[in-house]
């Protein structure tokens, strides 16, 4: 809730998805741009060969039990 408060609307984790405690960095992207398929910065964060993890926020906050939330924030 706090990272939404400052306006944070996504998490990026390039941890593994079998990782116990990933890592997860906040970024503030347009929501609208963000589920437009064409956008630029679909493109950008689709890197072959590196995985990236998208978690939206709300999405975690609304529909995503706290027991199924793990992992640590990185917070600058």
């Amino acid at each position: 809730m706090k990272l939404k408060m400052q306006g944070y609307t996504i998490l990026r984790s390039n941890s593994p998805l079998t990782d116990d405690n990933p890592t997860w960095i906040p970024e503030k992207v347009d929501m609208e741009k963000f589920f437009d398929l064409d956008s630029k910065w679909i493109a950008n964060a689709s890197i072959p060969l590196q995985e990236s993890h998208l978690l939206v926020i709300d999405d975690a906050l609304y529909n995503i039990s706290n027991t199924d939330l793990f992992g640590e924030v990185l917070v600058v």
